[in-house]
């Protein structure tokens, strides 16, 4: 207590502060906030379902599930000021956008240009699992759109497999990983993969600019790291970067690390960060 008397200020909630802090370094404890966390439960229903995930935890950004059992009808509307991209995680089905139609399964990733309406369905007798991310547009990002708009001709509909693969000085030589929505399809987002088995590692870094997400894909056994806090990230499991953390992730020998990273920036400018990824060329490993 010799130690609060000198302290240049005298309140009981202060003092309790400090005694706490005091405590939290002498236990080896951080202060970093704990890494929120939702496991998905990917049953079957009788119609469409859609499941809030995330909430609050990104401005600007709603996530939800959305499960379609045939023979039921999905209806995603349009809406001017929120930009929408689908990543199906588990089933089957058609989905059609403007004449478009694209029969998908497994693991896919699925954009449109602003202003277009979605309807989905599952193959008969199954159900259908989505992530839905919606993403409000500011007057600037609608600016940016007008800037690329050969993006905004066609639907971006891609299994994960066929998506471009990278390579990044974070990761090891035996990791795959792939860009799945790259940059300026949507304005200040993009989506990727990150795929190798244990004993692997991404390295520990951190990126103020930009809020992200991870989800485990199916077989995801992983843990992951934000400053003192751990998360174990399995399969069909949505978790959110403490923003700015000093954060990596690692998986155990006979473990698999598949899960998708999704980059939401502040500003266009911290799309820089992107840079750090070095596509592979065609062919070469």
């Amino acid at each position: 207590m010799n130690l609060l008397r000198c302290l240049p200020f005298h309140t009981a909630v202060a003092r309790l502060a400090v005694c706490l802090a005091i405590c939290l370094t002498l236990a080896g404890v951080g202060y970093a906030a704990d890494i929120p966390m939702q496991k998905l439960a990917l049953a079957s229903g009788k119609t469409v379902t859609i499941k809030p995930l995330m909430v609050g935890e990104i401005a600007e950004l709603e996530v939800d599930l959305v499960s379609i059992t045939a023979p039921a009808l999905h209806v995603e509307t349009a809406k001017p000021d929120k930009a929408v991209v689908w990543m199906l995680v588990s089933g089957k089905g058609t989905m059609k956008t403007k004449g478009r139609q694209f029969e998908v399964e497994g693991e896919t990733i699925a954009r449109s240009p602003r202003g277009w309406d979605w309807r989905i369905t599952a193959a008969p007798g199954t159900t259908l699992h989505l992530l839905r991310l919606r993403r409000e547009l500011t007057a600037g990002d609608k600016a940016e759109l007008k800037k690329y708009g050969q993006f905004q001709v066609e639907p971006w509909v891609k299994k994960f497999s066929e998506c471009e693969p990278y390579r990044e000085a974070i990761k090891s030589p035996k990791t795959i990983s792939r860009t799945l929505l790259p940059e300026n399809y949507v304005p200040r987002m993009a989506l990727g993969t990150v795929e190798t088995t244990g004993p692997d590692e991404v390295d520990k870094h951190s990126h103020p600019m930009l809020e992200q997400l991870f989800f485990g894909l199916q077989g995801n056994d992983i843990f992951v790291t934000a400053d003192s806090s751990e998360a174990n990230l399995t399969e069909f499991s949505i978790l959110h970067i403490p923003l700015g953390s000093h954060h990596g992730a690692y998986v155990k020998d006979g473990k698999k690390m598949h899960y998708v990273w999704m980059d939401f920036f502040m500003k266009k400018e911290g799309q820089e960060w992107l840079k750090m990824h070095t596509p592979v060329t065609e062919g070469k490993k």
